[in-house]
């Protein structure tokens, strides 16, 4: 197990590998030189801090997600006992509160199909669109 001063060591090249890439533009053989360490391991500081990076953004989108759906609940709870009394404006901000909370939940997002057709499926929408022609005549 590494220690802390280890840990630390390659906190700060992780944190230094990704300046130079991405502020800098170096190579990884540049950033190598600078930090004092082979290609390699330039590399896999850079990769292991772009992961922390990401994994961070990812949970900080998470917490921010959880607390609008938390926010719309409570908006959506308070419209409710307009809405029943029959408030058309309060019905409008309950939908929109709703629509917002779809967005949030990606209930519109596109859902992604691999469709498979088959000589037989084609041979036989040939012939149904040919039935149909014969219908017209």
């Amino acid at each position: 197990m590494a220690t802390k001063m280890e840990m630390d060591i390659a906190a700060t090249r992780e944190s230094e590998a990704i300046l130079l890439r991405t502020r800098e533009r170096l190579t990884f053989r540049q950033i190598a030189e600078r930090l004092g360490c082979d290609v390699k391991e330039a590399h896999t500081a850079w990769k292991r801090g772009t992961k922390k990076l990401a994994d961070a953004a990812a949970a900080s989108h998470g917490e921010y997600v959880g607390a609008q759906l938390a926010t719309v609940q409570e908006i959506i709870t308070g419209l409710m006992p307009k809405v029943c009394a029959g408030d058309a404006k309060a019905a409008e901000a309950m939908i929109r509160a709703m629509d917002h909370e779809a967005k949030l939940l990606g209930l519109y997002a596109p859902v992604k199909a691999s469709v498979t057709v088959t000589d037989e499926m084609t041979a036989r929408v040939r012939a149904l669109a040919e039935e149909l022609a014969g219908l017209d005549s």
